[in-house]
């Protein structure tokens, strides 16, 4: 049986077996039956323990091998160590899907660690299928079947059912933010706790939700990324059903190595390859449980936009302003209204109002509460407005009619209308309730109702998006070699950049002062020298560098001082020579390319200033590769730095497009040579004015050994 189904017997059972019972039922183990007898499952109760004969009137067995029906799901609320004993009853009864609260696994050391792989592969022999351990349960909003002992299953107002669906690594947040959600007047269709995740985890969840017809919103808390390649796969199945998926991820400081070798390696930690794929394939991230709950809002109503044009309509000048503040900061446009759309706007409000974007009706609605409404519908006519933003502080009678209006102009519409209501509850309280259960988004500030506007227009984007992304690379010349092994310096680096079509400069290794003496009257100069070392990646730090070298005598003071400063640097270094090459003269911009195996995602891709600005400004963006030349100019546009490539106080403009083409061309070859490819560093990459350019002045690839690749992604 597939995860997938499987899932679905988890969350529609019609008969489940409770081992370890308890009649305490304020205890972990009495609380699962409480709760399903609390709210009318109808379905076939089993209470497994010796120590009783009945609980609340249903028989209770000594053991699940003494159950006389078939048991579509056990609860197991046991101790870790009976474990693999259960799991030899369950087998005998032909029980395959398990749910397991019990601590004592992975998760308290080497020995949990022992016996939750023995558990795994135990039931993975038997065809059992487990959720947990470590898990406070599940719960089937749409049939209120709660399977566990979550504090949220002891509602007494019941579950409100809708479109929202959540899987969540923790209980403990997982049904907390549940609980708020509730009270926010979300509906959702389940929630699933996967705990350990010895099994069944958080994406199977989300890839079930995807596929079900009643859920159109999903979200995920994540402690750890199960599969990489199955988060990309969960994206395109978002893109193409257009139902967004919203990821809360913990551990977001960077634990991955910070390698030395390269600076890739220290730009590129774990959380950030986790964003960078969110940000590529539309996947929506967001910060804390609240902005999770205010995603959910605003997606449940199922309206998208078409574009971020938004216009803010205020009964306070003050609160426009501030709109106006974050959608700036936030990426959203205050669209400027047409003349016919401001004309009618003008005409229904106060003369000391304002018809600009903001809106500014005045305080006079309190007295005229058409003004509002009738500014709004002008508004929803207007095919340049993509979205509606309705701020007020109206309470009591009219907050309330407001409410009331708002709400028969949102159900003839398709552009998402959201309100920002702030005030205490005691007086807006009727209208903003009025709000929630017509499902139009209602805020208390104007930050989270920009907030979540922004996560409704990237999704809208993505999802409306016709371009595809790769998903293999394009032919890349072979240069016949298979020594991809160890550490390529800068000059076996520079030929295969020639192969993919990257210009280099033209140069030569001075192998030692005899050969130096055999070329250094026929170079043309002005040259740069470098020493060219497995043992010495940064060279300007040995002291490995020599520029605006114009004669042979020049040359030959270079060569000595380059060895004499790296062997002082790294005594025991291998030095293969000395690498004389033309010295570029034309100006241009320093930039640099990098790559960096994720053991998640596969190789990531990196652009940002070169030289040493690198490590000082770290002005990054990043990409899984390969990418397409769109996504590469992109990712140009994303750095704080690229006014620098456009030109600045006449400065002239940089080759933008060849620097898209490069970086297109190293991802192409980034993913050709997944798994083998460890870090690779292309910096500075030089690049010339408009139509003439770059040119790649240093590099160094590191290959992983064949461990390495036998373990990665």
């Amino acid at each position: 049986m597939s995860k997938v189904d499987a899932i679905d017997r988890f969350l529609n059972p019609k008969s489940i077996a409770i081992v370890g019972v308890s009649k305490d039922f304020s205890s972990i183990s009495g609380k699962p039956i409480k709760n399903l007898i609390h709210h009318n499952f109808k379905g076939i109760i089993y209470p497994v323990n010796p120590k009783y004969e009945e609980i609340e009137g249903i028989p209770c067995f000594s053991s699940i091998l003494d159950i006389p029906g078939e048991v579509d799901v056990a609860l197991i609320a046991v101790a870790s160590k009976r474990m693999l004993q259960i799991l030899d009853e369950c087998e005998k009864k032909q029980v395959h899907h398990i749910i397991l609260f019990g601590s004592g696994f992975a998760e308290v050391g080497e020995e949990g660690k022992a016996l939750q792989e023995k558990v795994f592969a135990k039931a993975k022999q038997a065809g059992i299928h487990i959720l947990g351990p470590n898990c406070v349960g599940l719960l089937n909003v749409k049939e209120s079947i709660p399977l566990g002992f979550a504090t949220s299953f002891e509602t007494k107002k019941g579950f409100k059912p809708g479109n929202v669906g959540f899987a969540s690594q923790s209980g403990a947040i997982g049904f907390s933010l549940f609980g708020l959600a509730q009270e926010e007047n979300i509906g959702f269709s389940y929630v699933v706790n996967t705990g350990n995740q010895m099994d069944i985890h958080s994406f199977d969840c989300i890839e079930y939700m995807l596929g079900d017809p009643d859920t159109n919103v999903v979200a995920g808390y994540l402690e750890a990324i199960p599969d990489g390649e199955m988060l990309i796969k969960l994206s395109e199945t978002s893109k193409s059903l257009k139902k967004p998926v919203i990821l809360l991820k913990s551990g977001r400081s960077e634990l991955g190595r910070q390698a030395a070798m390269s600076h890739t390696a220290s730009l590129t930690g774990s959380e950030d390859a986790f964003q960078a794929i969110a940000k590529q394939f539309g996947l929506i991230t967001v910060n804390d449980v609240d902005n999770m709950i205010d995603a959910m809002k605003i997606f449940s109503r199922g309206k998208q936009t078409n574009g971020n044009r938004i216009v803010t309509i205020s009964n306070s000048g003050a609160a426009g302003i501030a709109m106006a503040d974050y959608s700036e900061v936030l990426g959203l446009e205050m669209v400027r209204l047409s003349k016919e759309t401001a004309a009618k706007i003008e005409s229904i409000i106060p003369p000391y109002g304002s018809a600009l974007n903001p809106i500014d009706v005045t305080a006079q609605a309190l007295k005229e509460q058409n003004i509002l409404t009738e500014t709004l519908e002008v508004l929803i006519e207007d095919d340049q407005v993509d979205a509606i933003v309705f701020q007020t502080t109206f309470g009591g009678e009219l907050g309330t009619k407001i409410c009331q209006k708002i709400v028969e102009i949102d159900r003839k519409t398709d552009k998402p209308i959201i309100v920002t209501m702030t005030g205490t509850n005691e007086l807006t309280g009727k209208g903003r309730t009025i709000l929630q259960e017509a499902g139009v988004p209602v805020y208390p500030t104007s930050y989270k109702t920009m907030l979540s506007l922004k996560y409704l227009v990237e999704f809208s984007h993505f999802s409306n998006d016709q371009m595809l992304h790769l998903s293999a690379p394009a032919f890349l010349p072979d240069d016949g070699s298979n020594e991809l092994t160890g550490i390529w310096t800068e000059e076996r680096v520079k030929k295969e950049l020639s192969i993919l079509g990257i210009r280099v400069p033209n140069g030569t290794i001075i192998k030692d002062r005899s050969h130096l003496e055999k070329v250094k009257d026929n170079l043309n100069y002005p040259l740069v020298c470098k020493v060219i070392s497995p043992d010495v990646l940064h060279k300007t730090d040995a002291g490995g560098v020599k520029v605006n070298i114009h004669n042979p005598a020049q040359l030959e003071r270079a060569y000595n001082e380059i060895l004499q400063s790296v062997l002082q640097y790294s005594p025991n270094a291998q030095i293969d020579g000395i690498l004389a090459e033309e010295m570029i003269q034309e100006e241009g911009a320093e930039m640099f390319i990098g790559v960096k195996e994720d053991p998640q995602f596969g190789p990531m891709i990196v652009c940002g200033l070169g030289g040493v600005f690198i490590e000082v400004l770290k002005d990054i963006s990043i990409r899984r590769a390969p990418i397409q030349i769109h996504e590469a100019h992109d990712m140009l546009k994303e750095l704080k730095g690229y006014p620098l490539l456009e030109g600045i106080r006449g400065g002239k403009k940089r080759d933008i497009q060849a620097l898209a083409e490069a970086l297109v061309k190293v991802s192409q070859f980034a993913s050709h040579h997944r798994r083998s490819i460890g870090e690779m560093d292309i910096n500075p990459i030089w690049v010339f004015e408009e139509g003439k350019g770059i040119a790649a002045l240093d590099g160094i690839i590191v290959w992983k050994s064949r461990v390495e690749r036998s373990v990665s992604v």
